[in-house]
C-alpha cells in the first residue's frame, strides 16, 4: 500500500472512531430510498461501514449503499459529529471494491471511460474553440506564472463558452490569471471510483501537485466533481501551499469589484436557477451575484436540489429521477412566468440546453453568460445549446468547420454517431437528435 493510500485509509479510520452509529446519515440519503433501502436499516448499515472500515469484507446491503452513492453531501449535513460522511463513503466504496474486485477489473474500466470521455471531450472542444485558446488550455499547469490559476478541469471544453465566459470576466477584474485544464490535467476521477489507485496517483494527485508548481496562491476550480474529488481528498491527505475554492465563490467574494463593472442597461429577465446542494457555497455565490445584476429577478421554485450535487456523472444511475427533475424545473419555470433558466455546472447547462425546443419560450444560459454579458463582456456563442435544440444547424456547422480546420482535426462518421449518442443520450431536454446528425455527418462526408 503507498503512503497516499494510508493516509486515505486514516481518514476513513478517524472517521469511524468519530461515528456513534446514530444513523442520521443514512436515513437522509437520497439514493438509498432511490434502491428500496429502508431508513429504519440506518443502524445496521451504520455498522457494516465501520466494520469494513476496520478491515472486514463489506456486506451485501452496504455494497448496494456504496454502489448506489451520488454524491449528494445529504449525509453529511445530517451528521451530528460533522463528520465528512461523504468524504468516509467515497473511500469506503474503494476499499469494498478493492476487497471484492481484482485491480486489472477496474483498471480497465477506469481506462475505458476515460478514453471515451477524452476522445468526446477533444472533438467537441476542436469544434468550438480556436487552436490558439485550446493550446493555452492544454499547456503543462507548472509551467505557468500567474498569480491565480484557473482549473478548467476536463468536461466543461464540451461547452466550452463557458470557460471564455469566465476567462472574461477574470479579465474584468483586472487580475493576474492564466487557465489550464484538459485530460492531461484530469482530477482522476473515474481511476478513484474503479478503485485504480496506482493509476490516481499518476494522474488525480499528481494534478494537484502540479498547481503547486506553477507557484499561483489560488486556483480557482469549475467542474464540481473536480472541486469535490480535491477538497475532499487531496486537500485532506496533503494541505497545499495555495487556496483553492470553486470560481463561483470567488467571484462573490469580490462581488463589490463586479457590482461596480455591471451595466445598468441589461435585459430584463425573470430567472430561476437550476439548482444543486453539495458543493461548498457554489449556489449561495451564484444566488448573491445574479441578484446584483441589474433588471434581472430571481423566482423561486421548489426543487429536488439535494438528490445530487450535479446533473449527470453518478446520478445518472437514476435516470429516472434525473429527467423527472429536468421536467419539473422547465415546466415550474414556464408556470411562474420566468423566461430564463440559468444553470450552474457544464453538465447540468448540457442537461438543459435543449429546454427551448420543449418549451419555446424558455432560454437556457449559464451564470457565466449572465456575468460576462452585464459586465459588457460575453457573447460567445453556444453550440452546445444549438445541438441540443435541433433544427438548422448551419451556424453549428460553420464554425464546427472552420475550428476543426484550424486545430488540424478530422471528424469521420464513426466520430459523429458516438458524438450524437453523447450529446442525446444524456438525460435532460432536447429537441429531435436527427438534425445534428444528419448535418454533421454531411460534413464528415465532405471534409
Amino acid at each position: 500500500m503507498s503512503d497516499y493510500a494510508q493516509r486515505l485509509e486514516a481518514l476513513a479510520a478517524a472517521a469511524a472512531d468519530r461515528c456513534t452509529g446514530c444513523g442520521h446519515c443514512f436515513e437522509a440519503c437520497p439514493t438509498a430510498r432511490e434502491i428500496g433501502l429502508a431508513a429504519d436499516e440506518a443502524g445496521a448499515r451504520i455498522g457494516e461501514l465501520v466494520a469494513l472500515t476496520r478491515g472486514e469484507t463489506p456486506a451485501a446491503p452496504l455494497r448496494q449503499w456504496l454502489d448506489a452513492c451520488d454524491g449528494s453531501a445529504r449525509c453529511t449535513a445530517a451528521c451530528p459529529e460533522d463528520i465528512n460522511v461523504r468524504q468516509w463513503v467515497t473511500i469506503a466504496k474503494m476499499k469494498a471494491l478493492e476487497a471484492t474486485r481484482a485491480r486489472e477489473v477496474g483498471a480497465a474500466n477506469a481506462a475505458g471511460r476515460f478514453r471515451h470521455m477524452a476522445q468526446a471531450v477533444r472533438l467537441l472542444a476542436s469544434m468550438q474553440l480556436p487552436s490558439e485558446t485550446l493550446k493555452k488550455i492544454l499547456a503543462p499547469a507548472e509551467r505557468r506564472t500567474a498569480d491565480v490559476l484557473f482549473y478548467t478541469g476536463c468536461n466543461v471544453l464540451r461547452t466550452p463558452h463557458i470557460v471564455l465566459n469566465v476567462m472574461d470576466i477574470l479579465d474584468a477584474l483586472e487580475l493576474d490569471f492564466d487557465v489550464v485544464g484538459g485530460t492531461a490535467h484530469c482530477c482522476g476521477v473515474y481511476q478513484f471510483q474503479e478503485a485504480d489507485m496506482p493509476t490516481y496517483e499518476r494522474m488525480g494527485h499528481r494534478t494537484f501537485q502540479r498547481f503547486g508548481q506553477s507557484g499561483a496562491s489560488k486556483v480557482l476550480t469549475w467542474c464540481p466533481t473536480c472541486t469535490k474529488n480535491f477538497d475532499e481528498l487531496e486537500e485532506s491527505v496533503e494541505p497545499a501551499a495555495f487556496d483553492m475554492g470553486h470560481v463561483s465563490e470567488f467571484l462573490a467574494a469580490n462581488l463589490d469589484a463586479l457590482r461596480a463593472r455591471f451595466r445598468p442597461d441589461q435585459p430584463r429577465r425573470r430567472v430561476v436557477i437550476h439548482e444543486h446542494l453539495g458543493i461548498g457555497a457554489t449556489l449561495e455565490s451564484i444566488r448573491a451575484l445574479l441578484s446584483a445584476v441589474p433588471k434581472l429577478e430571481l423566482v423561486e421554485l421548489a426543487q429536488d436540489s439535494g438528490f445530487s450535487y450535479a446533473c449527470g456523472g453518478q446520478a445518472a444511475k437514476f435516470r429516472g429521477r434525473e429527467q423527472a427533475i429536468h421536467r419539473a424545473l422547465a415546466e415550474g419555470a414556464v408556470a411562474a412566468g420566468a423566461d430564463t433558466i440559468v444553470t450552474m455546472y457544464h453538465s447540468c447547462h448540457r442537461a438543459l440546453a435543449g429546454a427551448e425546443a420543449v418549451h419555446p419560450g424558455l432560454t437556457v444560459v449559464n451564470f457565466t453568460d449572465v456575468l460576462a454579458e452585464a459586465l459588457g463582456r460575453g457573447g460567445h456563442p453556444d453550440y452546445y445549446r444549438l445541438y441540443k435544440k435541433g433544427g438548422a444547424m448551419d451556424e453549428a456547422v460553420a464554425a464546427a468547420r472552420r475550428f476543426l480546420s484550424d486545430n488540424g482535426v478530422r471528424i469521420d462518421e464513426t466520430s459523429v454517431k458516438s458524438l450524437t449518442a453523447d450529446i442525446f443520450d444524456e438525460t435532460g431536454l432536447a429537441g429531435g437528435r436527427e438534425a445534428f446528425a444528419q448535418a454533421f455527418t454531411a460534413m464528415a462526408k465532405t471534409g
